[in-house]
């Protein structure tokens, strides 16, 4: 297994290795350590079918709860990720969000393989929250220590939210309802259980709020965060081919699908880890 980093910071490419077929231990080991280190892998060059890429996300640990979007018949924790090429309207992922905070223990990771990708565009951005985290002043730490944001998948799938009305336009069956109004509080400063590192826990798409603090008073706090954790110095960025499999940590990463290959086919599977409770 070859390991190339994308940035100076975090993000690697990784090749040399066959994910269609069970890993031995020390392949095992080998992928899990460069993922503890770069947070964002692209495993590059793999031919897939939708059982060998659950097999090999069972390797890694358990399928995560996934709500709101209908899976892959006969597959309940495969996501079909479709786009065709004259359709409109928002972009699922688009937005900077660690994917589904709002639930009570978020997936830790998130596995996504590219079946049908567009000759230029549609690349997925990453920022590390632990080096954005790292990168504030005592006090600002200080400040957050004991904080926690509110989460709620509302904006996305309540009623009102971006997903919250079925579009028979949509090639992906999206459905929010009334679950999605619920908040859950999670610190807006966890640590990795793996790595011990602390991190920011929050994102534009679903912290709506700090507990314990009007609106007017968390608005700034979490305008100020967001706005850092964009630093362009935190960012990394996956150029898409067919046949790659990009997974990254949820508990400490933030990605945004970008929208710039209309007239375009896109498809994708993808599957989330379970995670466990932020703290």
């Amino acid at each position: 297994m070859r390991v190339t980093p994308l940035t100076g910071r975090f993000g690697a490419d990784v090749t040399d290795i066959d994910i269609s077929r069970p890993l031995s231990d020390s392949e095992l080991t080998d992928l899990r350590s460069a993922f503890g280190e770069y947070s964002v892998l692209a495993i590059r060059d793999q031919v897939l079918t939708i059982d060998t890429f659950e097999a090999f996300a069972l390797q890694l640990g358990s399928f995560g709860d996934t709500p709101y979007i209908t899976p892959v018949d006969g597959h309940p924790n495969v996501l079909r990720l479709l786009r065709e090429a004259d359709e409109a309207g928002p972009l699922f992922g688009s937005g900077w969000h660690s994917d589904w905070s709002f639930q009570a223990q978020p997936p830790s990771a998130t596995l996504l393989y590219g079946i049908d990708i567009p000759p230029a565009g549609g690349d997925t951005a990453f920022i590390q929250q632990e080096k954005a985290y790292d990168a504030l002043s005592d006090g600002m730490k200080q400040l957050l220590a004991n904080l926690q944001g509110v989460h709620s998948a509302r904006r996305s799938y309540g009623p009102k939210g971006t997903f919250g009305q079925r579009d028979d336009r949509r090639s992906m069956e999206i459905i929010g309802d009334e679950t999605a109004l619920e908040t859950r509080l999670h610190p807006l400063v966890r640590t990795h259980p793996d790595t011990g590192r602390k991190s920011l826990f929050v994102n534009e798409v679903y912290t709506v709020g700090i507990d314990g603090l009007h609106d007017a008073e968390a608005k700034p706090i979490l305008d100020f965060l967001f706005s850092h954790c964009r630093r362009i110095d935190f960012t990394c960025r996956v150029r898409w081919q067919q046949g790659t499999l990009t997974m990254w940590d949820n508990r400490c990463v933030q990605h945004y699908a970008i929208d710039d290959y209309f007239g375009h086919r896109r498809e994708m599977m993808r599957i989330t880890l379970a995670g466990d409770t932020p703290k």
